[in-house]
């Protein structure tokens, strides 16, 4: 599925919908059949007021951080990957989005300034440069030193989430998604990875 940020910093998506990842409260498609795209195809609602800054499409999930830096996810959650403590999937139901959809806790007093999705996890640059990484982490795309997923339940995510360890004084500024792995730009303009190899 793909999904852009239109020039009224509305969201739009579309593809292929089996989990809600189009955030339109069902999982129809869109996009391949007539009358589906254009002013046919739905905006996703945010909550009152709310605009996107930045959007991440992952497999089957995706995120949005908004114009007060929250964030918020929705699709597959089958491994924590929308970050609210369980494995709910959200946005392919009714009532599911909008102000029923919960943002991510990044910790106390933690924003979001970049996100990046991959196949099953997500992962934020904080407002503080650190990143932190959920979801499903079978090989390592955490950045945890484990194999263990994070953000499927509670207790796990705000300042229980620790973040990725890029080095000693280092700090990231931009970050990207693959299949099952990471990278980060850090802040002496070199690059880190991890996850799959």
């Amino acid at each position: 599925h793909n999904c852009a940020i239109l020039d009224n910093s509305s969201i739009k998506c579309w593809g292929i919908n089996s989990a809600g990842q189009l955030g339109i409260g069902s999982t129809d498609d869109r996009g391949d059949g007539a009358n589906e795209m254009g002013d046919n195809l739905p905006s996703i609602a945010l909550g009152t007021g709310r605009t996107a800054t930045a959007i991440a499409a992952g497999g089957a999930h995706s995120c949005a951080i908004l114009d007060n830096s929250a964030l918020k996810c929705w699709g597959k959650n089958d491994a924590g990957q929308l970050g609210l403590g369980d494995t709910n999937s959200r946005g392919d139901g009714a009532n599911e989005m909008g102000a029923n959809l919960e943002t991510v806790d990044l910790g106390t007093g933690r924003t979001a300034k970049a996100i990046a999705a991959n196949r099953v996890a997500t992962c934020a640059i904080l407002d503080n440069s650190s990143i932190k990484c959920w979801g499903k982490n079978d090989r390592g795309q955490l950045g945890q030193g484990n194999t263990n997923s994070l953000g499927d339940a509670g207790s796990e995510m705000g300042d229980n989430l620790d973040t990725v360890d890029l080095g000693s004084g280092r700090t990231a500024t931009a970050i990207a998604g693959g299949g099952w792995h990471n990278c980060a730009i850090l802040d002496n303009s070199s690059i880190k990875c991890w996850g799959i190899n």
